[in-house]
């Protein structure tokens, strides 16, 4: 029973932390959005993008914590970037 228990946890953290580092990519659309739509001066644009770009990598950080080096390995096989 606690092996199970185990690989439940495992699995539950390995598709939380994937699912983080995928959410941490929706940031970088948005940066267009920011640019284009915000009616605010450029300097609180680029603060609001630095905040972003900052919660992104610890969303990203986060996620890799959870997942693990087989996470981000089976992220970096999913994506569009590959060699």
């Amino acid at each position: 029973m606690g092996r199970i228990r185990e690989r439940i946890s495992r699995r539950m953290r390995f598709i939380a932390g994937v699912t983080l580092m995928g959410v941490s990519f929706l940031v970088y659309p948005a940066y267009s959005l920011i640019i284009l739509l915000l009616p605010f001066s450029k300097e609180i644009k680029v603060g609001v993008i630095a905040a972003a770009s900052l919660l992104s990598w610890g969303v990203f950080s986060a996620g890799i914590y959870l997942a693990g080096r087989e996470g981000y390995d089976w992220l970096k096989r999913l994506s569009l970037w590959r060699r």
